[in-house]
């Protein structure tokens, strides 16, 4: 009984080791054909693929073909695209290039809308039929030439024996007015004979006449003094009426700002002032003798900002002890509202005492400044009215020189200042205008190194608000800045 069921144990093993084998083939043989239907199905897969693409693309083409042509609208930047195609169709790429091409026959007023070979056979065929609309003018015009050049021939050749004619006619004329003319010379001859004998009468009594012109010139030579001794009298008394001061007052300091680095002006646009325009800043308690004041700080303008307002920048800082405030005074012999001041240099001028003459200096110093250089009254002998200023030097120095040349020097140096008083022109002299030219030289730069000024770096001004000069001073302090002025005045006479 045992031995039975072990065989049937045994048995069932075999069978079951037999279906195992052959499941395992089973699988194998499945999974072989799977694995080559999943291959074959990706090369249905690749090729469908490729044959949609190519499908895509064909209609791509075709979609471009119909816009070439005119069935579909075409867009400009792909328009634009067929200027450098490549698609990968060379053939395809050649058509697009040469649409391209051939749609710059078009110009520039054509839209994208009508850039297609539809369009083009109309464009043609409309420029052919304008052109031979012109060909036809053209060839009528040419017809008409040729008569209008036939009627010009035969007027031409009218007027070509008219002239003939008139040549003709011309010599028998000149036959006659020659002998009109040998007529006319004999009675000329004539005549001559007849007026060199009035010509002697005439000098007769010509020397007649001279001999008392003389002796009337000569009366009125004696009125003519007594008249200019009555004029240079009247001319001393009026240049005692105009006195000496040449400088102006032109304005006032509006604001101090930045701690006293830029300033404002009551002077602008309706003034003509212009950037660039240095002024001499004094106090408002020196302008009762603006000749003899002292420049405490020079300003150039930078901004105009209105009609009586502009900004300037400080370019010569005060003394620490008597700073910019409002109120002090500007002025500049060198500007004037709505014109160029015009000055005019008398003679030679040594400004170095050298013993030669500056003039090229001094003009070139005074155009810096913003003036104009008149004519020089020497050389013009005129001295124009609009002529604000002129400048003569020391008087001429007789000693060690030819006393002729210094007299004539003198007396030409003489004539001008009289011709500057005639036109009321004020008279100058050299040293006045070149200190203060000085003045605004030195205060445009401020050197270095060795060259370096103590009063170029002042101390900085302490913050707060601007300091304003009080109305109503102290006698003590009156007093003691005259006391000042006297010292200063003792010490450095």
């Amino acid at each position: 009984m045992a031995a039975r069921d072990d065989s049937v144990i045994r048995g069932s093993l075999i069978t079951c080791l037999i279906l195992l084998v052959l499941s395992l083939a089973l699988n194998f043989i499945l999974w072989s054909w799977g694995s080559g239907q999943a291959e074959e199905r990706t090369t249905i897969a690749g090729r469908l693929t490729d044959v949609q693409n190519g499908l895509r693309a064909a209609e791509e083409k075709n979609i471009t073909m119909m816009e070439m042509l005119g069935a579909e609208q075409m867009t400009q930047d792909k328009f634009d695209s067929f200027a450098n195609s490549s698609s990968g169709d060379a053939q395809f790429d050649t058509l697009t290039t040469q649409f391209y091409n051939d749609m710059q026959v078009f110009g520039q007023d054509v839209g994208i809308q009508d850039r297609h070979y539809g369009a083009l056979v109309d464009y043609f065929m409309n420029a052919i039929r304008d052109r031979n609309e012109q060909y036809g003018v053209a060839r009528d015009d040419a017809n008409k030439i040729r008569a209008q050049a036939a009627t010009d021939v035969e007027t031409a050749r009218a007027a070509q024996a008219k002239a003939e004619e008139e040549r003709e006619n011309l010599a028998k004329q000149l036959e006659d007015e020659r002998t009109q003319f040998t007529a006319y010379r004999n009675d000329m001859l004539t005549k001559m004979e007849r007026a060199k004998d009035s010509k002697t009468k005439s000098e007769r009594e010509l020397q007649e006449l001279q001999r008392k012109a003389g002796l009337e010139r000569n009366q009125l030579v004696q009125q003519t003094q007594t008249l200019e001794n009555t004029i240079e009298t009247q001319k001393l008394e009026l240049n005692k009426l105009r006195g000496g001061r040449f400088e102006t007052v032109q304005g006032e300091i509006r604001y101090v700002l930045r701690g006293g680095k830029i300033v404002s002006i009551n002077l602008g646009s309706a003034d003509a002032l212009r950037p660039g325009i240095t002024f001499g800043v004094i106090d408002r308690d020196d302008t009762t003798r603006l000749q003899d004041a002292d420049i405490k700080a020079s300003i150039q303008v930078t901004k105009i900002l209105g009609p009586h307002l502009a900004e300037a920048r400080v370019v010569a800082m005060p003394q620490v002890g008597n700073p910019i405030i409002e109120g002090d005074a500007v002025y500049s012999p060198f500007w004037a509202p709505g014109r160029t001041v015009r000055i005019a240099l008398a003679g030679g001028i040594d400004i170095d005492d050298d013993g030669r003459p500056d003039n090229d200096i001094l003009e070139g110093m005074i155009k810096a400044a913003g003036a104009e250089i008149a004519d020089n009254g020497e050389r013009t002998g005129r001295i124009d009215p609009g002529v604000r200023f002129l400048v003569v030097g020391e008087s001429p120095k007789i000693e060690g020189r030819d006393e002729d040349a210094a007299a004539a020097e003198l007396a030409a140096l003489g004539e001008a200042k009289q011709r500057a008083t005639e036109a009321g022109v004020t008279v100058i002299p050299a040293w006045k205008l070149q200190s203060y030219l000085k003045t605004l030289d030195d205060s445009l730069t401020t050197p270095l190194g060795s060259a370096v000024r103590a009063e170029d770096w002042q101390p900085e001004p302490v913050p707060g608000p601007p300091r304003r000069r009080p109305v109503n001073l102290p006698e003590m302090y009156k007093n003691q800045k005259q006391n000042v002025q006297r010292t200063n005045e003792i010490v450095n006479p």
